[in-house]
């Protein structure tokens, strides 16, 4: 969250910034151009005046000497041309640029007007800037070169000045420059402002989220503590503890609810059973059956309170996970049913994947909690298979996880059946009247506590595969 805020926050910076530069950087050099021509343009109008002087009073050395002058002290090319006659030039390159056609569409230009611009070509180095002005003379110069003196009296004289566009385009670049710079430092500076504005918003839902884990992972008496931010932040803050409150009271009362009437049941039960054992002796004959009954019950009841305490003291605590030689667990707890397996005649088969390697099964369980799981499947597993069947307790080693599968060759149970299975009190039916509900509730929840997961699925020969997946170490 911290990351999408940052990025949001710059992004909108990003885009303020470039709405403020883009414009301004086309006016700084729209503003650039501007002053570079204007200061072209007034050199080239005090020089048509003086130039225009000298060749009124047919002072051609004088005209040269001035515009020698001028273009030692701005390194420009100066023409006068004459009914585009080259008449004086100081530059460069001059008689090169007088055969460019655009440079005489412009003398044609001005001598109907002033004419100034800019002349691009393939490298920007080698751009001018350009006036071309025209020389207001009351009688046509006479040519030293062409000696004119008898010229037409409409003859036009008009002043050319160009200069390198190099300095004008060097000051863009660096206006440019400028730009991304100060750009850049506003973007560091908001993407600082951001992460204060972020840190500030995240770091109290962050104290928030560790309150909720640890309060979820049994740590019940976990609250947040005082948090800086904004009002809602303090309002969520306050929700959150009220909540951990309400719901480790409701806690709390379950538990010392199920374990008193667990205590107070267990004891009436117990004494009603030796009643009935007493009277056994004491009732009439073919009766005997019923007392039987009776007292089968009352043990079924025994189990069914013994279940919902082990169930509240499941919800109630959450012990931390160590790691698990699952082969040998499930090694110890096939040599402690094995005797009960034969006396039912059936066969209890305990494997392992990999080349019975028990020290690659290794996985993270709760101390004990696989003992009792493997209890109870295995309890249910003999209950569901006939004599002469077979059980099988296998594990095997996956990417990143453990399987156990414990799997009985029983007629079975429905997909719908299977998918209930692990409802408390559920009983599918044909289930031995013995049975409580509880033991696979039991299984799920101790399973879910060791941060495992459990399902049914129907074995390959027929029967049920119970599968207990745990993180592997």
């Amino acid at each position: 969250m911290r990351r999408r805020l940052l990025a949001g926050f710059l992004a909108f910076a990003l885009a303020v910034i470039v709405l403020l530069e883009l414009p301004l950087g086309i006016s700084l050099a729209n503003n650039a151009r501007t002053t570079a021509l204007s200061e072209i343009e007034n050199d080239g109008a005090s020089l048509a005046l003086l130039v225009g002087a000298s060749l009124q009073r047919h002072d051609w050395s004088d005209a040269r000497a001035i515009i020698d002058r001028f273009t030692s002290d701005d390194h420009a090319v100066v023409a006068v041309v004459s009914n585009s006659h080259l008449e004086l030039s100081s530059g460069a390159g001059v008689r090169e640029e007088l055969a460019d056609p655009s440079t005489r569409a412009i003398l044609r230009a001005a001598a109907s007007g002033k004419v100034e611009g800019e002349e691009g070509s393939g490298d920007p180095d080698d751009d001018l800037l350009y006036v071309a002005i025209p020389v207001a003379i009351q009688q046509p110069a006479v040519s030293t070169t062409a000696k004119v003196s008898g010229a037409a009296a409409d003859a036009s004289v008009v002043l050319l000045v160009t200069e390198p566009a190099a300095a004008l385009h060097a000051k863009l670049n660096r206006d440019r420059l400028e730009l991304a710079l100060f750009g850049a430092a506003m973007l560091a500076a908001a993407a600082g402002i951001g992460t204060l504005l972020a840190v500030s918003l995240t770091r109290p839902l962050a104290k928030i989220e560790t309150a909720l884990g640890r309060f979820g992972a049994g740590q019940l008496g976990t609250r947040v503590g005082p948090t800086r931010g904004p009002a809602e932040l303090r309002v969520l803050r306050t929700t959150v503890n009220e909540m951990a409150d309400r719901i480790t009271e409701l806690l709390d009362t379950q538990r010392a609810f199920v374990a008193d009437a667990s205590h107070q049941l267990r004891a009436p039960m117990t004494a009603l059973r030796l009643r009935l054992e007493n009277l056994a002796g004491a009732l009439e004959p073919g009766h005997e059956d019923d007392s039987l009954q009776v007292i089968a019950e009352i043990d079924r009841l025994s189990r069914v309170v013994d279940g919902l305490l082990e169930l509240a003291r499941s919800d109630g605590k959450r012990p931390g996970r160590v790691a698990l030689d699952v082969g040998e667990v499930l090694k110890e707890r096939a040599d402690a049913w094995s005797a009960l397996a034969e006396e039912r005649h059936v066969a209890l088969r305990c494997d392992f994947a990999g080349g019975g390697r028990q020290a690659s099964l290794t996985a993270l369980a709760c101390p004990g909690h696989l003992d009792q799981v493997l209890d109870n499947l295995l309890a249910n597993a003999l209950d569901a298979t006939p004599v002469g069947g077979d059980v099988s307790l296998t594990a095997e080693s996956h990417s990143g996880h453990v399987d156990v599968h414990v799997i009985d060759s029983g007629s079975g149970m429905s997909a719908s059946d299977r998918a209930r299975a692990f409802d408390r009190f559920w009983r599918s039916e044909g289930a031995p009247r013995d049975g409580t509900g509880l033991g696979l509730a039991i299984v799920a929840q101790l399973v879910r506590v060791s941060g495992g997961t459990t399902w049914l699925e129907a074995a390959p020969g027929g029967g049920t595969d119970a599968v207990v997946r745990l993180e592997a170490r």
